[in-house]
């Protein structure tokens, strides 16, 4: 029997299951018929490993409520969700096409198309971070393109509903445990654990835009733990470099750039900044010419990963970067000695994040603290011994 041909023929919730449509790295999407005579729904069950995360169940029905009041005609509408039997599932909207994902791999997509069919993810996005909800997995298996030219985002919310993995005393989600993400696309401070907001929604923006242009992403690593640092420290390759014939616009360029920035406070704040500035750029902001393909696109883990926190910490460690106290030390390039800076002021919201800029509070290299402080304790002694010398 395939995988996820088990529950075939039988009913989970109000849904009876007719038929496998594919499976994933969270789950497997069925056909299914409502019992209440409604429409057919595509009917995610997540994988039995997952559904049995420690207070998942309270974690998901609020999540899922907040999704469910996340309408837009380019974000695939939730129905019905629940768990039954030890199986978490999510009534979805039944499409027909097939995901951006599998156009990509049948061949490249001109550039101007490519620009057409990224506005309205952006525009399903904005809507998202204006309401202050992450998608946390955005990468074009997750992008749905329908048989009538439409776009729809898919598995909204479903990557933090089964990031955090452990809860306190007093049934307070924690911060620690594992992450479910996609690595090709997972910004640096996704990776770190150090926080994620929008702005993590921002960078796989970017990974998905430079792809679409480039016809690969950025990094091709086949290892993981390669994969994950090369966000957390290595350039993008610039895409005249990695496409021949591609012609890009600086001001493409420079979106582009500030997308992909590593330091989160650098990006752009949301998605509807980032689709303002797409906006703003010329017609004829991407060329290419000859229009031809070079080496078969590779795939780089396109899969959702479950990612534990010993995993991300020995990533984050074996990069030289460190995490403590909100922030994170990197290496200044052509030193083997780490630099540590603290977050510009950021709003309530905002949470530290990786910087590599010089901080006016930090120690200077070279100087150890103890050593400040001892020199600091001798000039307040000889202060207090010259105003006892003048005292009459």
């Amino acid at each position: 029997m395939a995988a996820g041909e088990e529950l075939v023929g039988r009913t989970l919730g109000a849904y009876r299951i007719e038929a496998t449509i594919g499976t994933g790295a969270t789950g497997v999407v069925y056909r299914a018929v409502d019992a209440s005579g409604g429409p057919p729904v595509a009917l995610k069950v997540l994988h039995e490993n997952l559904g049995s995360i420690t207070g998942l169940e309270k974690r998901f029905r609020r999540e899922a409520r907040v999704l469910e009041k996340l309408s837009h005609p380019n974000i695939v509408e939730i129905s019905d969700f629940g768990i039954q039997d030890g199986r978490t599932f999510i009534a979805m909207e039944l499409l027909e096409g097939r995901t951006l994902e599998d156009e990509l791999e049948e061949g490249p997509i001109a550039p101007r198309r490519a620009l057409q069919l990224y506005e309205p993810i952006l525009q399903a996005l904005a809507e998202a971070h204006d309401r202050e909800v992450v998608h946390r997995d955005l990468k074009p298996a997750n992008v749905f393109l329908l048989h009538d030219g439409s776009v729809k985002l898919l598995d909204f919310g479903l990557a933090k509903m089964l990031s955090i993995e452990e809860t306190n005393e007093e049934g307070t989600l924690t911060r620690k445990g594992r992450i479910v993400g996609t690595p090709a696309y997972m910004a640096p401070e996704q990776i770190t654990g150090v926080f994620i907001d929008v702005r993590a929604d921002v960078y796989a923006l970017g990974v998905m835009l430079y792809e679409l242009l480039a016809d690969r992403r950025p990094f091709l690593y086949e290892r993981r733990s390669e994969l994950l640092r090369a966000h957390l420290l290595e350039p993008i390759p610039p895409l005249t470099e990695v496409r021949p014939g591609l012609q890009v616009d600086e001001a493409l360029e420079a979106l582009l750039g500030r997308a992909l920035a590593k330091d989160a406070a650098k990006r752009f704040t949301n998605a509807r900044g980032m689709l303002e500035a797409l906006r703003k750029l010329p017609a004829d902001c991407v060329r290419l010419d000859p229009d031809t393909r070079g080496e078969p696109r590779q795939r780089t883990g396109p899969s959702s990963a479950v990612i534990s926190h010993e995993e991300r910490q020995a990533i984050t460690e074996s990069a030289g970067l460190s995490t403590s106290s909100g922030n994170i030390s990197q290496p200044v390039p052509g030193t083997d000695a780490p630099t540590e800076v603290d977050a510009p002021a950021f709003r309530e919201r905002d949470r530290p994040t990786l910087h590599t800029g010089p901080s006016a509070s930090s120690p200077r290299s070279g100087v150890p603290t103890l050593a400040l402080f001892a020199f600091a304790l001798l000039l307040l002694g000889l202060a207090a011994g010259l105003w006892a010398a003048l005292m009459p």
